[in-house]
């Protein structure tokens, strides 16, 4: 069956300027996911549209038990974008061509018909990218991910040296650069030889495979339980845990332990140095845990603390906002009840990398505070997570890898929000299902506790004499006569929210 054929010949020329991007099934997660791409001229597909395909795709898969996920995507021709491809393909099919080509050696030309990509390149990688086909492979695979012709040219210079071998090259990789330092490995415990070049204990802010750290131990504990399934039932085994404790921050930890190893960890005490390899995941207590493979005795360096570190952040935006403003807009503060009137509260939203508060992690966190009915100080900032931000999330938000690059880390930004709401009532948008685990989950890894007094708008909404069937911010901005501009941008959805608040709590009065 050729599901792209039937799917042009069912609709014609209606969805011509879609591109069918993957049809990908996966079993693992009972899910088939179908990707459009249409270029970011045209208008965004009306949801009918968006029903209209997804009911022909289910009536012409016959998905029987899987979940279907239709996803449309706008694609922008941009210059850092297709940089960033080029090199991506690089690293993914020819990656040699990322230690020789540099991005300075790529030129990139837009026009209204198509898009020429210019690489200056040494003649002995000039015969590789003709011998291995790369520009044919290139064009192709650009012009996929960005719906335009691509004309790529190689242009070979004399006078441009390869300085190392190319049968020998080291492979560069885009990955982000983690922050380490030294510490001095006594002995090993177990595992094998650990790098004594452990990552800060407060970066690890997401699930990570082979995770260095070092720290001290506290609350180490010993359980032991009998395993009930497979071919080792009915056996006794042990399990360590404790929480490891660096300059800066603290994690839960955790070893199974082979009973050769018991007399080992045993030996363990308080407040021992260790150095320790292992991926971190999500543990039962659902906080972030690292599950070891290897342990080592060691000692700290003398290193410089993390605050003197050179490191420079854009700065969270505070600032006070005027009251005339507050009151041309909202009139009177009279007009609203006591929970307004006799409380401080922070409205916030936040922008994520996804939607699992478990896993994903915050990109921006924008906020107002409403003293006596009126909207008085403003915080807003991005993030910098230490994963990508998501092709669909850049999509849907307009914010992207480039724009957080320089932003604060969560550990900075958590810290600056807790002190900004502290003793305020906490007021979102769907806030209860949504924004505050991600508040609570990242404060968590700072000693921070968010347990203040909570107001959700979307549950003043359900039950507010407001004649609509849904509740998201959109239709009760709309409903209320209230202006929401650049929704799914954390700022302006928490401005937008402040003012639902407001006007739903004169309205109910």
């Amino acid at each position: 069956m050729n599901f792209e054929q039937d799917f042009f010949n069912f609709f014609g020329d209606k969805y011509s300027f879609l591109y069918l991007k993957s049809v990908v099934v996966s079993t693992a997660q009972n899910l088939c996911t179908v990707t459009f791409l249409y270029p970011s001229e045209k208008e965004n597909l009306t949801d009918d549209e968006k029903e209209e395909i997804t009911d022909f795709i289910k009536n012409k898969l016959k998905l029987e038990s899987l979940v279907l996920k239709v996803k449309f995507m706008k694609v922008y021709v941009e210059e850092k974008l297709i940089r960033k491809s080029i090199f991506q393909i690089f690293e993914d099919k020819f990656k040699l061509l990322n230690t020789y080509i540099k991005d300075s050696d790529v030129e990139i030309k837009i026009t209204n018909l198509d898009v020429e990509v210019i690489l200056k390149v040494s003649p002995r990688i000039n015969d590789f990218i003709v011998s291995n086909k790369v520009a044919n492979y290139l064009a192709k695979e650009l012009k996929n991910n960005y719906l335009t012709d691509f004309i790529i040219t190689i242009s070979p210079c004399a006078d441009k040296i390869d300085e190392v071998d190319i049968d020998n090259i080291e492979i560069k990789t885009s990955a982000k650069k983690t922050l380490r330092y030294d510490v001095l490995v006594i002995k090993n415990i177990l595992g094998g030889d650990i790098l004594p070049k452990p990552e800060y204990l407060s970066h690890i802010v997401a699930p990570k495979s082979s995770v260095i750290v070092a720290g001290y131990i506290n609350k180490l504990e010993r359980k032991d339980f009998v395993i009930k399934k497979g071919a080792r039932a009915g056996q006794q085994k042990a399990y360590f845990s404790f929480i490891l404790e660096d300059r800066h921050g603290k994690m839960d930890c955790i070893y199974f332990c082979p009973k050769k190893y018991e007399r080992d960890l045993d030996a363990l005490e308080e407040n021992m140095f260790l150095l320790l390899h292992g991926d971190v995941r999500m543990g039962l207590s659902n906080k972030l845990t690292l599950y070891i493979d290897k342990i080592a005795l060691a000692s700290e360096v003398e290193q410089v603390p993390i605050e003197q570190e050179n490191v420079v952040y854009k700065e969270i935006e505070i600032e006070k906002l005027s009251a005339v403003e507050q009151d041309n807009m909202f009139g009177k503060i009279d007009k609203y009840n006591s929970k307004i009137m006799n409380n401080n509260i922070v409205v916030f939203d936040i922008e994520t990398t996804g939607l699992n508060p478990d896993l994903d992690q915050i990109i921006e966190l924008g906020a107002v505070k409403i003293e006596h009915g009126n909207i008085i100080e403003k915080f807003s900032t991005f993030v910098k997570p230490t994963i990508e931000i998501p092709y669909e999330v850049s999509e849907l938000t307009h914010i992207t890898n480039d724009m957080v690059e320089d932003a604060p880390p969560i550990e900075h930004v958590i810290k600056q929000f807790y002190d900004f709401s502290k003793d305020c009532v906490l007021c979102g948008h769907n806030v209860i299902g949504f924004d505050i685990k991600f508040i609570r989950r990242f404060g968590s890894y700072y000693d921070l506790t968010f347990d203040n007094d909570i107001i959700d708008t979307m549950n003043e909404a359900r039950v507010s004499k407001l004649k609509i069937s849904r509740f998201n911010l959109g239709t009760v901005t709309k409903a209320l006569g209230i202006e929401l501009v650049g929704a799914h941008r954390a700022w302006n959805d928490a401005y937008a929210t402040a003012q639902v608040l407001l006007k739903l709590n004169e309205l109910g009065r």
